[in-house]
């Protein structure tokens, strides 16, 4: 399958690098000077919890052809930059498939204004960083030696298909363990639910480690899950297909609230919430505009994601 992949942020040069480790056929797109350094010096990575680092000579690109062949694009970018890259992707006809990878919250119609339906699918990659000086910093597992983040993905009618299992082989023969829904519009959808309050409220305490030892500001954001769960199940998004947010209804308030404080007072947190909370503030507030127009499709009454989703907006 060949591949090129859109985007060389953290995980798009981690998968990048994993594909080329697993003999596969791929090429990665970069812009401007990153570009200059990935073609002189090849993808640079440094796992931020094991401190491995990894220096990959992949092919790469500048910029996408109407000519270019292509049996699989996967767009891994922000929300906001995607919008950008759609006009290049309808010019190529030659492309058979394109997964884009990231937060969206309204849903596909923007993306079938420019795109065949049978073309694209959707999914969210698994991990989190930045890119500092041309190094990629990332973390795909929350602990040295511990299994990777799994990637999701899903067809927009729900139906797996041959390209689907296709894809699903090229990550896990690459050491990426994927799995596929068949809401992936609602699994996207509660996915925001559960990230971008959290951004709202390290914004409010400060950052990670504040906000771990600030309970009140914790429980509101529990309650801002819960009141974003309520809008999206009003509008008919009833499965999220993320484990994360059970323990949001099956546990009390404070076994929550310590189960969180672990995690933001973590390494972890460090590297997925902070790194790219100062990298994609662009994004947040696009996501946040989104977000508040789901809401506004409700009679739910949001008091606590109000309050985290402003904290994002005068930021």
């Amino acid at each position: 399958m060949k591949t090129l992949i859109f985007g060389a942020g953290p995980l798009g040069s981690l998968y990048a690098h994993l594909f080329h480790k697993a003999g596969r056929d791929v090429t990665l797109l970069a812009r401007g000077n990153h570009y200059d350094f990935i073609k002189e010096n090849g993808v640079a990575l440094v796992n931020e919890i094991t401190g491995e680092k990894n220096s990959t000579k992949v092919n790469v690109i500048n910029t996408l052809g109407e000519e270019d062949d292509y049996d699989l694009v996967i767009v891994i970018m922000r929300k906001n930059s995607v919008k950008k890259i759609l006009p290049d992707l309808a010019k190529n006809k030659k492309i058979r498939n394109i997964l884009f990878m990231g937060n969206n919250t309204l849903g596909f119609e923007e993306y079938l204004k420019e795109l065949p339906a049978e073309k694209i699918l959707f999914g969210f990659p698994g991990g989190g960083g930045s890119r500092i000086d041309h190094i990629v910093r990332y973390t795909d597992s929350d602990k040295p030696g511990g299994k990777r983040f799994p990637i999701v993905i899903g067809e927009i009618d729900g139906k797996i298909r041959e390209r689907t299992r296709q894809i699903q082989q090229l990550f896990e023969s690459s050491g990426v363990q994927l799995r596929i829904v068949d809401e992936i519009d609602s699994w996207l959808k509660y996915h925001v639910i559960f990230v971008l309050p959290l951004a709202g409220a390290i914004l409010k305490s400060g950052d990670n480690h504040k906000l771990a030892r600030d309970k009140d500001t914790i429980r509101i954001y529990i309650e801002s899950v819960k009141e974003g769960g309520r809008v999206l199940k009003s509008l008919g998004f009833r499965k999220s297909y993320n484990p994360r947010l059970k323990f949001f209804y099956l546990f009390p308030a404070f076994i929550i609230v310590a189960i969180l404080k672990k995690f933001l007072d973590s390494r972890l947190a460090d590297i997925v919430l902070m790194m790219h909370l100062h990298a994609a503030m662009d994004e947040m507030h696009e996501l946040a505009g989104e977000l508040k127009t789901l809401v506004k499709q409700t009679t739910v009454e949001t008091p606590n994601l109000d309050a985290l989703l402003g904290e994002i907006e005068k930021n």
